[in-house]
């Protein structure tokens, strides 16, 4: 088989859809990333014809071989991981019915033909962690992967090439500090705050879906309207004022009530809870490692990378963004550009 033959990643989540077409030739290895966005949980029927138009922006019909990872099985339109992980296959399979597909087994961190997963369904079930926990050790063996994604955060321990994670499931990593539920886009405001500064008190903030960690981030200059890639709360528009009007919500106002600099202030002391939380999760993480295990080391990736490296800059560690230019970060689909690699390290050897 040709070298020239590409190698196709895939990280199916629950709001969106993201690939990587990985190919080598004489000059090395190259790249090319599509996402798009697809809630899941709404219709899970549409999955397939999304994959296939993802495929065709990747010109999936030259690839040989697919590899997948997935967290869409969590989506509450399947009533258990092991339907939506069957599912999720399925689909696949009928997306790109001429690629060998593997799954990676988030136990054993191997593949696995896409036929035989029926047999385990749960060891696939929120593998895509590890795709980028393996790929990761390859290149910096002692460093805490921090990972902010949309809806979640990573916190992977990488000692001596080694993924030095204690959990394997959801509930395991929410348990360990691994995994906490909180990204940098699509979260909402109240999961982290149950008051806010608003003109000299604190105020209780309203229980309900008004705003995502979008419009804080927005308002801090932390990302830009086109980093802003999920749907906003109101459907209304990405722009700043759209995002100060949505914010205010959070105390139950709106933006004839509270000025841009009372917002912002709010949006600042969402962003320090989100920050707190994630520093404390990886103290936990950290505090799990024998003293002489412990990396120094720092690798901020995700669409949150940003929140990943003021993290560490609060745990005193040093950081780098991974795998590359932050100013790219919602180009870099870590967990699906790292199965492509990891597969075609089987494939290409």
């Amino acid at each position: 088989m040709s070298d020239r033959m590409g190698i196709l990643g895939l990280d199916i989540g629950g709001a969106n859809v993201k690939g990587v077409r990985l190919d080598r030739d004489a000059d090395g290895t190259t790249a090319k990333t599509a996402s798009a966005p697809l809630e899941v949980w709404r219709d899970p029927s549409l999955l397939a014809g999304e994959l296939t138009a993802l495929g065709r922006k990747l010109d999936a019909g030259t690839c040989s071989h697919a590899a997948l990872t997935m967290t869409a099985e969590l989506c509450d339109s399947f009533a258990t991981k092991r339907e939506g992980v069957n599912f999720i296959c399925g689909a696949v399979h009928e997306a790109f019915p001429g690629l060998a597909t593997s799954v990676l087994d988030v136990t054993t961190g191997k593949w696995v033909r896409l036929d035989r997963v029926v047999d385990n369904p749960l060891h696939f079930a929120a593998n895509n962690w590890m795709a980028s926990a393996l790929h990761a050790a390859q290149s910096h063996p002692d460093a805490l992967l921090i990972d902010v994604g949309s809806t979640t955060t990573d916190i992977i321990p990488l000692v001596g090439g080694e993924v030095a994670a204690v959990g394997r499931t959801d509930t395991e990593r929410l348990n360990r500090g691994e995994l906490v539920y909180c990204g940098a886009l699509r979260s909402n405001p109240n999961t982290l705050v149950s008051t806010v500064p608003v003109r000299g008190s604190l105020c209780r903030v309203a229980d309900e879906r008004f705003s995502f960690m979008a419009d804080v981030h927005l308002l801090l200059g932390n990302i830009t309207e086109a980093d802003y890639t999920c749907a906003t709360a109101d459907g209304r528009g990405t722009s700043p004022e759209e995002a100060r009007m949505r914010l205010a919500r959070l105390v139950c106002a709106d933006g004839e009530m509270l000025d841009m600099a009372d917002v912002v202030c709010m949006a600042r002391a969402v962003y320090e809870a989100q920050l707190g939380g994630v520093t404390g999760a990886a103290l936990q993480v950290l505090s799990g490692l024998d003293a002489a295990r412990r990396p120094g080391l720092v690798l901020a990736a995700g669409s949150g990378a940003f929140v990943a490296a003021e993290a560490a800059a609060r745990l005193g560690m040093d950081a780098v963004f991974y795998p590359g230019d932050p100013e790219r970060r919602q180009e870099v689909v870590l967990p699906a550009l790292a199965a492509a690699h990891l597969l075609s390290q089987e494939v290409w050897s």
